[in-house]
């Protein structure tokens, strides 16, 4: 059986400025009825002479359109298989998640991700290691059902789990730029204009290490240091973030931390609206989180 360059072009699926992906699956039920997809090894073989002959028929092309377009009798510009993708997501420019199982004939199991929000590098620790094993999930074609129940069930364990394991991790600076001391009669410090959410979490923790009296047992957080920001719900202080430090927390402040930490905050900014967007890309509908969820959870 044999195939046009219109019918490569119809199942041509992404495309850049020099590459572009072919969904070879059409013409693989097409030619081969009997071969069953799910084997990747049998489907390698039957697509790497497909690849090779794609490849002839695009860089002949070539040379029809260098001659007509350009009076050239050569073209310089050569079209080779690259990658074999197994599955792969796209949700924008440069953006993209992709299961490869052959690079340039060696065959390989990788997933090649770039640009997904999920993935930042500068993603709390837990809540990138849970959103790679999501695109990982998806990739590997687990069930939507179970995916929903793996988020879920994620979100359910977030409120038994050490604060700073929630925190967004991040460097302190400029402490002493923004940082107005405390006045008579008050436990905390003010700032000047523009003054960074790190610099005022930073100034918040030693501000309460210095009120309740800990500050010569327990590090105070400086500039150069890391802390993690940790949202807060209505409390006593009225604080709406602290910032907690690497080094060992007093108790007390960890208890208070514990008491109000803003967990479906610090989900919702962190985590949840990457998931929405992900949900959204796949057409696929957002699984509700609890009987009584907070409106900012509904699924737009």
């Amino acid at each position: 059986m044999k195939f046009n360059l219109q019918e490569i072009n119809t199942h041509s699926v992404a495309s850049d400025t020099d590459s572009t992906f072919i969904c070879l699956e059409p013409i693989l039920r097409k030619k081969y009825p009997d071969l069953d997809l799910n084997n990747t090894e049998e489907v390698l073989e039957k697509i790497k002479p497909l690849q090779k002959e794609i490849g002839e028929k695009l860089n002949n092309y070539q040379s029809v359109i260098a001659k007509k377009l350009l009076n050239c009798n050569e073209h310089y510009f050569d079209l080779k298989p690259e990658y074999i993708v197994k599955k792969a997501l796209w949700t924008g420019k440069r953006r993209y998640a992709q299961y490869l199982v052959d690079r340039e004939g060696q065959r390989i199991d990788v997933i090649d991700t770039k640009g997904l929000e999920l993935m930042k590098s500068n993603m709390n620790k837990l809540f990138k290691e849970f959103g790679e094993q999501l695109i990982k999930d998806i990739l590997f074609g687990k069930l939507k059902s179970e995916i929903d129940n793996n988020i879920v069930e994620f979100y359910k364990t977030l409120k038994t789990l050490d604060p700073k394991t929630l925190g967004k991790p991040t460097g302190v600076k400029q402490i002493s730029a923004y940082r107005i001391p405390v006045r008579a009669g008050e436990i905390f410090s003010s700032f000047r204009l523009k003054a960074p959410a790190n610099t005022k979490a930073a100034v918040r923790y030693n501000d309460l290490l210095k009120f309740k009296k800990l500050d010569t047992k327990y590090e105070s957080v400086i500039e150069g240091d890391k802390i993690f920001i940790i949202n807060l719900k209505q409390n006593p202080y009225k604080l709406e973030t602290i910032g907690l430090p690497n080094a060992s927390v007093p108790p007390e402040i960890e208890e208070f931390v514990k008491t109000y930490i803003d967990v479906d905050e610090i989900f919702e900014s962190l985590l949840l609206n990457k998931l929405k967007e992900l949900y959204k890309d796949l057409s696929w509908e957002f699984p509700s989180l609890n009987p009584n969820i907070k409106k900012f959870f509904a699924f737009s």
